[in-house]
């Protein structure tokens, strides 16, 4: 009996995933790239972005570098595909339209993320468009082997815009002909810093990113007696500021990811004080620095659960050993991951993408 009730569960599973990955196919189809063959007065720039309601840094970032261009005189838009949507998960003023309102024209500048790139093959060629690639490893997620065309030498291509040495060593090598930029995120200082208060011994880790991992890594440490006098919260269901407030109260922060861009919740953390255990996703391997922070390899559970009682033992045994590698992790984020760096990084790589633009449209005109 409980065989049939295994496969009958297996079967609808089954079932789940392929209505949705139907469902999925049908929503793309319908998602709109409005262009004109015409030549725009004003030169803009267009981020195609995800009408998406959930809290996502890729997403946050692409607001950011909106309110960036516009503030040095550059026009640039969020296009977004429904009619008055806006991302209100984080506070925003940011210029945003629809594909009901506007058109990207020869004049203007298309910005794509590398999960939408097959879209571009419903654009027609004339079209400048700029490939912004957060996550390297999500590279052939959607284009598979159209991103050789897309990223390679094509006249329509302006440049590839990623966010960490690693993106930017993966796609140099898989596409030695692309022009490829990095530019560096930035921390908001506002929101995460050490503060100044007294914190309690608390673990904090996000159970969207390696849940299975956490309850393991959890239930281990308190089958060993390691976690008391100490609290486990899962950082969850938050607003960003929300997330800011919780990790100026934790000690450490376990990093449970796979292979990311740049791994924005680990330098978060850092930058609140913490000390981050656990993997750097490749992307992160250039702020995870030895001297405040432990790298576990993806998957490790006993190695994180090592470094893990490692670092309870030394701060129960060391007064403001966490602390004092928390405010050393901090200083470091803060200077490296500034928001004037990447305003600077922001202005200047735009500029030069909008210029390689203005010839064509001068001399079409």
């Amino acid at each position: 009996m409980a065989i049939v009730e295994q496969k009958v569960g297996d079967l609808v599973r089954l079932l789940y995933q392929k209505l949705a990955d139907v469902s999925h196919v049908r929503q793309r189809k319908r998602l709109m790239v409005p262009t004109s063959g015409d030549h725009g007065a004003t030169p803009t720039i267009y981020f195609l972005t995800p009408d998406h309601h959930g809290a996502s840094g890729g997403i946050r970032v692409i607001y950011r570098h909106v309110d960036i261009l516009n503030s040095i005189g550059v026009q640039a838009f969020v296009l977004h595909q429904r009619p008055g949507f806006r991302c209100n998960w984080f506070h925003n003023q940011t210029e945003v339209t629809d594909v009901q309102k506007a058109k990207v024209t020869r004049s203007d500048i298309l910005v794509v993320s590398e999960l939408d790139i097959d879209l571009l093959s419903r654009i027609p060629s004339g079209i400048k468009y700029l490939i912004f690639n957060q996550n390297s490893h999500l590279t052939w997620r959607r284009g598979g082997a159209l991103a050789a065309r897309l990223y390679g030498a094509n006249p329509d291509l302006t440049g590839v815009v990623t966010v960490s040495d690693h993106n930017r060593e993966m796609l140099r090598y898989a596409f030695p002909a692309s022009p490829i930029e990095r530019v560096h995120l930035s921390i908001d200082p506002t929101l995460f810093h050490p503060g100044s208060g007294a914190r309690p011994r608390r673990i904090a880790y996000m159970p969207r990113r390696g849940r299975d991992d956490a309850q393991q890594i959890v239930e281990m440490l308190r089958a060993r007696g390691v976690l008391e006098g100490w609290e486990v919260v899962a950082l969850d269901g938050l607003a960003h500021s929300e997330v800011a407030d919780k990790l100026r109260t934790t000690r450490i922060f376990l990093a449970l990811t796979y292979q990311e861009g740049f791994g924005l919740p680990a330098a978060e953390a850092m930058a609140c004080g913490n000390y981050v255990i656990g993997n750097h996703g490749f992307g992160g391997k250039e702020f995870f620095l030895p001297e405040f922070s432990a790298v576990v390899e993806p998957g490790d559970i006993m190695a994180l659960v090592r470094a893990a009682e490692e670092a309870i033992y030394n701060d129960e045994s060391n007064v403001g050993w966490c602390r004092d590698r928390g405010q050393a992790a901090s200083a470091f984020i803060l200077e490296t991951y500034s928001p004037q760096r990447e305003r600077d990084d922001v202005a200047t790589f735009y500029r030069e993408f909008l210029a390689s633009v203005l010839p064509a449209r001068q001399a079409a005109e």
